[in-house]
Protein backbone atom coordinates (compact mmCIF):
# COMPACT_ATOMS: atom_id res chain seq x y z
CA UNK A 1 0.00 0.00 0.00
CA UNK A 2 1.61 3.54 -1.11
CA UNK A 3 1.82 6.27 1.43
CA UNK A 4 0.67 9.51 -0.19
CA UNK A 5 1.22 12.92 1.50
CA UNK A 6 -0.72 15.43 0.59
CA UNK A 7 0.65 19.06 1.69
CA UNK A 8 -1.74 22.20 1.49
CA UNK A 9 -2.03 25.46 2.95
CA UNK A 10 -6.00 25.41 2.79
CA UNK A 11 -7.12 23.14 5.50
CA UNK A 12 -10.92 22.72 3.42
CA UNK A 13 -8.85 21.64 0.01
CA UNK A 14 -6.73 19.14 2.38
CA UNK A 15 -9.44 18.07 3.60
CA UNK A 16 -10.82 17.37 -0.23
CA UNK A 17 -7.71 15.73 -1.17
CA UNK A 18 -7.35 13.35 1.33
CA UNK A 19 -11.00 12.72 0.41
CA UNK A 20 -10.60 12.12 -2.98
CA UNK A 21 -7.24 9.89 -2.98
CA UNK A 22 -9.05 7.80 -0.57
CA UNK A 23 -12.04 7.15 -2.96
CA UNK A 24 -9.38 6.65 -5.80
CA UNK A 25 -8.03 3.39 -4.84
CA UNK A 26 -6.08 1.30 -1.75
CA UNK A 27 -3.60 3.82 0.05
CA UNK A 28 -2.30 5.24 3.50
CA UNK A 29 -3.29 8.99 3.13
CA UNK A 30 -1.36 11.41 5.09
CA UNK A 31 -1.70 14.81 5.72
CA UNK A 32 0.13 17.94 6.26
CA UNK A 33 -1.56 21.28 6.57
CA UNK A 34 1.50 23.79 5.32
CA UNK A 35 2.72 25.70 2.49
CA UNK A 36 4.94 24.29 -0.15
CA UNK A 37 7.47 26.67 0.95
CA UNK A 38 7.86 25.10 4.19
CA UNK A 39 7.53 21.44 3.31
CA UNK A 40 11.52 21.09 3.79
CA UNK A 41 10.94 21.76 7.59
CA UNK A 42 9.29 18.79 7.68
CA UNK A 43 11.46 16.23 6.87
CA UNK A 44 9.67 13.54 9.06
CA UNK A 45 6.98 13.16 7.07
CA UNK A 46 8.17 13.23 2.96
CA UNK A 47 10.90 10.88 4.29
CA UNK A 48 7.77 8.26 5.53
CA UNK A 49 5.82 8.73 2.49
CA UNK A 50 6.12 6.84 -0.80
CA UNK A 51 4.88 9.74 -3.26
CA UNK A 52 3.56 13.65 -2.30
CA UNK A 53 0.88 15.48 -3.17
CA UNK A 54 1.61 19.36 -3.77
CA UNK A 55 -1.08 22.01 -3.56
CA UNK A 56 0.03 24.77 -4.98
CA UNK A 57 -3.11 27.19 -6.25
CA UNK A 58 -1.51 29.89 -7.65
CA UNK A 59 1.91 30.14 -9.78
CA UNK A 60 4.98 32.56 -9.48
CA UNK A 61 8.74 31.92 -9.64
CA UNK A 62 9.05 32.10 -5.90
CA UNK A 63 6.07 29.50 -5.60
CA UNK A 64 7.75 27.29 -8.72
CA UNK A 65 11.28 27.71 -6.82
CA UNK A 66 10.30 25.89 -4.14
CA UNK A 67 9.55 23.17 -5.60
CA UNK A 68 12.29 22.84 -7.30
CA UNK A 69 14.41 22.94 -4.40
CA UNK A 70 12.01 20.31 -2.65
CA UNK A 71 12.45 18.15 -5.33
CA UNK A 72 16.46 18.71 -5.29
CA UNK A 73 16.28 17.69 -1.56
CA UNK A 74 13.59 14.41 -1.76
CA UNK A 75 14.76 13.45 -5.94
CA UNK A 76 13.20 9.83 -5.15
CA UNK A 77 10.23 11.13 -4.22
CA UNK A 78 7.40 10.82 -6.49
CA UNK A 79 5.40 14.59 -6.68
CA UNK A 80 2.12 15.78 -8.17
CA UNK A 81 1.03 19.08 -8.34
CA UNK A 82 -2.13 20.36 -8.09
CA UNK A 83 -3.06 24.19 -9.33
CA UNK A 84 -4.76 26.76 -10.69
CA UNK A 85 -2.37 28.13 -12.35
CA UNK A 86 -1.98 28.11 -16.43
CA UNK A 87 0.72 29.68 -17.20
CA UNK A 88 3.12 27.76 -19.39
CA UNK A 89 6.52 28.63 -17.72
CA UNK A 90 5.29 27.99 -14.47
CA UNK A 91 3.84 24.45 -15.76
CA UNK A 92 7.15 24.34 -17.55
CA UNK A 93 9.41 24.52 -14.58
CA UNK A 94 7.42 22.16 -12.45
CA UNK A 95 7.81 19.51 -14.98
CA UNK A 96 12.01 20.06 -15.38
CA UNK A 97 11.81 20.19 -11.46
CA UNK A 98 10.48 16.14 -11.77
CA UNK A 99 7.04 16.93 -10.86
CA UNK A 100 5.46 13.84 -12.40
CA UNK A 101 1.92 15.02 -13.27
CA UNK A 102 0.18 18.64 -13.02
CA UNK A 103 -3.29 18.14 -12.41
CA UNK A 104 -6.18 21.48 -12.41
CA UNK A 105 -8.26 22.24 -9.52
CA UNK A 106 -10.77 21.85 -9.30
CA UNK A 107 -9.89 17.59 -9.34
CA UNK A 108 -11.80 15.29 -11.28
CA UNK A 109 -12.08 11.61 -10.00
CA UNK A 110 -11.15 9.98 -13.52
CA UNK A 111 -8.37 12.39 -13.93
CA UNK A 112 -6.50 11.68 -10.18
CA UNK A 113 -7.52 8.40 -10.60
CA UNK A 114 -5.49 7.94 -13.69
CA UNK A 115 -2.49 10.20 -11.92
CA UNK A 116 -2.31 7.28 -9.04
CA UNK A 117 -2.25 4.33 -11.26
CA UNK A 118 0.46 6.27 -13.30
CA UNK A 119 2.80 6.71 -9.96
CA UNK A 120 1.51 3.27 -8.83
CA UNK A 121 2.52 1.57 -11.77
CA UNK A 122 6.19 3.44 -12.40
CA UNK A 123 6.53 3.27 -8.58
CA UNK A 124 10.26 2.00 -7.17
CA UNK A 125 10.25 1.03 -3.48
CA UNK A 126 12.60 3.90 -2.27
CA UNK A 127 15.59 2.50 -0.33
CA UNK A 128 15.46 3.48 3.31
CA UNK A 129 15.54 1.77 6.02
CA UNK A 130 12.98 1.86 8.82
CA UNK A 131 12.66 0.82 12.34
CA UNK A 132 12.28 -2.67 13.58
CA UNK A 133 8.98 -2.34 15.82
CA UNK A 134 8.66 -4.27 18.75
CA UNK A 135 5.66 -4.45 21.40
CA UNK A 136 5.54 -5.94 24.80
CA UNK A 137 2.38 -7.04 26.24
CA UNK A 138 1.50 -8.82 29.79
CA UNK A 139 -2.02 -10.15 30.51
CA UNK A 140 -1.41 -10.07 34.34
CA UNK A 141 -0.21 -6.89 36.20
CA UNK A 142 3.12 -7.46 37.71
CA UNK A 143 4.63 -9.11 34.78
CA UNK A 144 7.12 -6.60 34.29
CA UNK A 145 6.52 -5.49 30.31
CA UNK A 146 7.07 -1.93 31.45
CA UNK A 147 9.97 -2.58 33.27
CA UNK A 148 11.25 -4.42 30.76
CA UNK A 149 10.80 -2.12 27.69
CA UNK A 150 11.88 0.80 29.10
CA UNK A 151 15.30 -0.90 30.18
CA UNK A 152 15.50 -2.65 26.72
CA UNK A 153 15.44 0.87 24.68
CA UNK A 154 17.76 1.96 27.30
CA UNK A 155 20.33 -1.03 26.86
CA UNK A 156 20.28 -0.59 22.93
CA UNK A 157 20.79 2.90 22.27
CA UNK A 158 23.71 2.62 25.46
CA UNK A 159 25.60 -0.93 24.20
CA UNK A 160 24.43 -1.49 21.12
CA UNK A 161 24.66 2.05 19.60
CA UNK A 162 20.88 1.95 18.18
CA UNK A 163 18.32 5.16 17.67
CA UNK A 164 15.36 3.87 20.01
CA UNK A 165 12.35 5.10 20.61
CA UNK A 166 9.93 3.89 23.03
CA UNK A 167 5.95 4.37 22.91
CA UNK A 168 4.21 4.05 26.38
CA UNK A 169 0.74 2.96 24.86
CA UNK A 170 -0.88 2.12 28.49
CA UNK A 171 -4.25 3.65 28.58
CA UNK A 172 -3.80 3.28 32.52
CA UNK A 173 -2.27 5.80 34.36
CA UNK A 174 0.54 5.67 31.92
CA UNK A 175 4.61 6.07 33.59
CA UNK A 176 6.80 4.15 32.14
CA UNK A 177 8.77 6.78 31.53
CA UNK A 178 9.61 7.05 35.32
CA UNK A 179 11.32 3.67 35.19
CA UNK A 180 13.98 5.09 33.82
CA UNK A 181 14.12 9.06 34.07
CA UNK A 182 13.17 11.74 36.74
CA UNK A 183 12.02 13.91 34.00
CA UNK A 184 8.94 15.09 33.61
CA UNK A 185 7.61 14.56 29.85
CA UNK A 186 6.97 17.87 28.05
CA UNK A 187 4.26 16.18 26.06
CA UNK A 188 1.92 13.01 25.77
CA UNK A 189 0.97 10.74 23.68
CA UNK A 190 -2.48 11.98 22.91
CA UNK A 191 -1.56 15.44 23.00
CA UNK A 192 0.55 14.23 20.04
CA UNK A 193 -1.79 12.82 18.27
CA UNK A 194 -4.06 15.59 18.73
CA UNK A 195 -1.69 17.62 16.23
CA UNK A 196 -0.22 15.55 14.19
CA UNK A 197 -1.14 18.15 11.40
CA UNK A 198 1.58 20.44 13.02
CA UNK A 199 4.22 17.56 13.60
CA UNK A 200 7.46 18.38 11.92
CA UNK A 201 11.06 17.60 13.12
CA UNK A 202 11.21 20.25 15.41
CA UNK A 203 7.93 19.77 17.23
CA UNK A 204 8.52 15.80 17.34
CA UNK A 205 12.06 16.46 19.39
CA UNK A 206 10.25 18.96 21.54
CA UNK A 207 7.87 16.65 22.88
CA UNK A 208 9.83 13.74 23.62
CA UNK A 209 11.48 12.75 26.95
CA UNK A 210 15.36 12.56 26.25
CA UNK A 211 16.29 9.41 28.73
CA UNK A 212 20.11 9.25 27.30
CA UNK A 213 21.93 10.04 24.20
CA UNK A 214 19.92 8.18 21.36
CA UNK A 215 17.04 6.84 23.54
CA UNK A 216 13.84 9.17 23.32
CA UNK A 217 10.66 8.00 25.10
CA UNK A 218 6.97 9.01 23.75
CA UNK A 219 5.22 9.67 27.02
CA UNK A 220 1.87 7.52 27.33
CA UNK A 221 -1.53 9.47 28.40
CA UNK A 222 -1.39 11.12 31.81
CA UNK A 223 -5.48 8.98 32.73
CA UNK A 224 -7.43 6.64 31.32
CA UNK A 225 -9.71 9.56 29.90
CA UNK A 226 -7.26 11.42 27.86
CA UNK A 227 -5.64 7.90 26.74
CA UNK A 228 -9.12 7.27 25.31
CA UNK A 229 -8.92 9.93 23.06
CA UNK A 230 -6.47 8.07 21.60
CA UNK A 231 -7.56 7.46 17.64
CA UNK A 232 -6.23 4.56 15.52
CA UNK A 233 -5.35 6.12 12.41
CA UNK A 234 -3.52 9.06 14.35
CA UNK A 235 -1.17 6.46 16.37
CA UNK A 236 -0.77 4.57 13.00
CA UNK A 237 0.23 8.20 11.25
CA UNK A 238 2.92 8.76 14.53
CA UNK A 239 4.49 5.30 13.77
CA UNK A 240 4.92 6.23 10.17
CA UNK A 241 6.42 9.20 10.52
CA UNK A 242 9.38 7.89 13.55
CA UNK A 243 9.56 4.79 11.71
CA UNK A 244 12.06 6.28 9.17
CA UNK A 245 14.38 8.27 11.99
CA UNK A 246 15.13 5.35 14.33
CA UNK A 247 16.40 1.99 14.61
CA UNK A 248 14.12 0.35 16.91
CA UNK A 249 10.51 1.71 18.06
CA UNK A 250 9.55 -0.09 21.32
CA UNK A 251 5.79 -0.05 22.80
CA UNK A 252 4.92 -0.69 25.89
CA UNK A 253 1.17 -2.28 25.04
CA UNK A 254 0.24 -3.40 28.79
CA UNK A 255 -2.43 -5.91 29.19
CA UNK A 256 -4.99 -3.75 26.70
CA UNK A 257 -6.25 -6.12 23.32
CA UNK A 258 -8.66 -2.76 21.70
CA UNK A 259 -8.77 -1.61 18.55
CA UNK A 260 -5.62 1.01 19.58
CA UNK A 261 -3.34 -1.79 20.64
CA UNK A 262 -4.21 -3.79 17.88
CA UNK A 263 -3.81 -1.13 15.41
CA UNK A 264 -0.22 -0.85 16.69
CA UNK A 265 0.42 -4.86 16.74
CA UNK A 266 -0.79 -4.93 13.23
CA UNK A 267 2.80 -2.80 12.33
CA UNK A 268 5.20 -4.63 14.79
CA UNK A 269 7.87 -7.31 13.70
CA UNK A 270 7.77 -9.20 16.94
CA UNK A 271 5.44 -8.94 20.09
CA UNK A 272 6.89 -10.42 23.32
CA UNK A 273 4.61 -11.73 25.46
CA UNK A 274 5.45 -11.06 29.22
CA UNK A 275 4.80 -14.00 31.57
CA UNK A 276 6.24 -14.86 34.96
CA UNK A 277 6.58 -18.53 35.94
CA UNK A 278 3.67 -19.00 37.39
CA UNK A 279 0.76 -20.95 37.12
CA UNK A 280 -1.52 -17.70 37.45
CA UNK A 281 0.69 -16.41 34.42
CA UNK A 282 0.83 -19.66 32.31
CA UNK A 283 -3.23 -19.89 32.57
CA UNK A 284 -3.75 -15.65 31.38
CA UNK A 285 -0.75 -15.77 29.14
CA UNK A 286 -2.14 -18.80 27.24
CA UNK A 287 -4.97 -17.17 26.51
CA UNK A 288 -3.26 -14.36 25.65
CA UNK A 289 -1.53 -16.34 22.81
CA UNK A 290 -4.75 -17.83 21.82
CA UNK A 291 -6.43 -14.07 21.11
CA UNK A 292 -2.88 -12.92 19.13
CA UNK A 293 -3.35 -16.22 16.91
CA UNK A 294 -7.12 -15.76 16.68
CA UNK A 295 -5.98 -11.87 15.35
CA UNK A 296 -4.06 -13.65 12.96
CA UNK A 297 -0.74 -13.01 13.77
CA UNK A 298 1.85 -15.87 12.69
CA UNK A 299 3.73 -17.62 15.32
CA UNK A 300 7.21 -16.77 14.38
CA UNK A 301 5.91 -13.18 15.39
CA UNK A 302 5.10 -13.89 19.10
CA UNK A 303 8.05 -14.50 21.60
CA UNK A 304 7.58 -15.32 25.08
CA UNK A 305 9.83 -13.45 27.64
CA UNK A 306 10.08 -14.83 31.02
CA UNK A 307 10.55 -12.94 33.86
CA UNK A 308 11.45 -13.22 37.15
CA UNK A 309 13.62 -17.09 36.75
CA UNK A 310 14.70 -18.59 39.73
CA UNK A 311 11.77 -18.11 42.01
CA UNK A 312 10.84 -20.69 44.34
CA UNK A 313 8.05 -23.08 43.41
CA UNK A 314 8.12 -21.64 39.86
CA UNK A 315 6.81 -23.55 37.11
CA UNK A 316 9.93 -25.29 35.15
CA UNK A 317 10.68 -24.53 31.70
CA UNK A 318 9.75 -27.89 30.08
CA UNK A 319 5.83 -27.24 31.31
CA UNK A 320 6.21 -23.70 30.46
CA UNK A 321 6.72 -24.66 27.11
CA UNK A 322 4.37 -27.20 26.66
CA UNK A 323 1.46 -25.20 28.00
CA UNK A 324 2.64 -22.19 25.48
CA UNK A 325 2.51 -24.20 22.59
CA UNK A 326 6.85 -22.95 21.48
CA UNK A 327 10.21 -22.43 22.77
CA UNK A 328 10.75 -19.68 25.42
CA UNK A 329 12.32 -17.20 23.65
CA UNK A 330 14.67 -15.11 26.87
CA UNK A 331 14.78 -15.44 30.43
CA UNK A 332 15.28 -13.08 32.53
CA UNK A 333 16.31 -13.59 36.38
CA UNK A 334 14.62 -13.03 39.61
CA UNK A 335 16.75 -10.07 40.80
CA UNK A 336 14.19 -8.25 42.98
CA UNK A 337 17.01 -6.06 44.89
CA UNK A 338 18.54 -4.50 41.98
CA UNK A 339 15.16 -4.02 39.87
CA UNK A 340 13.46 -2.62 42.92
CA UNK A 341 16.33 -0.26 43.46
CA UNK A 342 16.77 1.36 40.32
CA UNK A 343 12.88 1.96 39.78
CA UNK A 344 13.04 3.90 43.16
CA UNK A 345 15.97 6.14 41.66
CA UNK A 346 14.59 6.11 38.40
CA UNK A 347 17.53 5.35 36.33
CA UNK A 348 18.40 2.21 33.83
CA UNK A 349 18.96 -0.59 35.89
CA UNK A 350 22.29 -1.43 33.13
CA UNK A 351 23.07 2.17 34.74
CA UNK A 352 22.65 1.91 38.15
CA UNK A 353 23.76 -1.77 39.11
CA UNK A 354 25.72 -2.50 35.43
CA UNK A 355 26.92 -6.02 37.48
CA UNK A 356 23.80 -7.17 38.78
CA UNK A 357 22.04 -10.70 36.63
CA UNK A 358 19.52 -8.09 35.32
CA UNK A 359 21.59 -5.81 33.68
CA UNK A 360 23.40 -8.94 31.98
CA UNK A 361 20.14 -10.97 30.98
CA UNK A 362 18.96 -7.34 29.76
CA UNK A 363 22.13 -6.78 27.90
CA UNK A 364 21.74 -10.28 26.24
CA UNK A 365 18.13 -9.74 25.29
CA UNK A 366 18.87 -6.67 23.36
CA UNK A 367 21.61 -7.86 21.45
CA UNK A 368 19.52 -10.44 20.52
CA UNK A 369 17.42 -7.76 18.92
CA UNK A 370 19.98 -5.82 17.86
CA UNK A 371 21.24 -8.92 15.66
CA UNK A 372 18.46 -9.88 14.18
CA UNK A 373 17.72 -6.53 12.59
CA UNK A 374 21.37 -6.20 11.20
CA UNK A 375 20.16 -9.76 9.44
CA UNK A 376 17.15 -8.47 8.33
CA UNK A 377 18.69 -5.09 7.02
CA UNK A 378 20.98 -6.83 5.02
CA UNK A 379 18.66 -9.51 3.22
CA UNK A 380 16.00 -6.46 2.77
CA UNK A 381 19.13 -4.30 1.29
CA UNK A 382 19.40 -7.69 -1.08
CA UNK A 383 16.07 -7.78 -2.07
CA UNK A 384 15.62 -4.24 -2.46
CA UNK A 385 18.74 -4.07 -4.92
CA UNK A 386 16.91 -6.47 -7.09
CA UNK A 387 13.70 -4.86 -7.13
CA UNK A 388 15.31 -1.33 -8.39
CA UNK A 389 17.22 -3.44 -10.94
CA UNK A 390 13.65 -5.00 -11.98
CA UNK A 391 11.72 -1.96 -12.22
CA UNK A 392 14.40 0.61 -13.52
CA UNK A 393 14.35 -1.31 -16.52
CA UNK A 394 10.45 -1.03 -16.87
CA UNK A 395 9.60 1.82 -19.46
CA UNK A 396 7.73 5.10 -17.45
CA UNK A 397 5.61 7.33 -18.80
CA UNK A 398 6.31 10.74 -19.82
CA UNK A 399 4.67 13.43 -17.82
CA UNK A 400 1.43 14.51 -18.07
CA UNK A 401 -0.77 17.59 -17.41
CA UNK A 402 -4.44 17.58 -16.85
Amino acid sequence: MLKILIASEDGERLADLARLVAAAGSYQVMHLHAAPGSLSTHACQLRGADALIIDQPSGGPSQMLSIELLRQQFTDLPCILVTQTQERDDLIRALRAGVSDILTWPLERAQLTTALTRLETNHIPRTREEARVIAFISSKGGAGSSFIASNVGYTLAAHEHKRVLLIDLNTQFSDTHFLVSNKTPPATLSEVCAQVDRLDDAFLEACLTRVAKDFDVLAGASDPIKAGEIKKDKIEYVLSLVSPIYDFILVDVGQAINPLSIAVLDHCDQICVVVQPTIAFARTGRRLLDILHGLHYPAEKLRILVNRHGKRDELPRSTLEQVFGQKLFHVLPEDAASVDDSICQGMPIAQHHRSSAMAKALTALANVFATARENDRHASQEKGFSLSKFFSRAKTSSPNIA
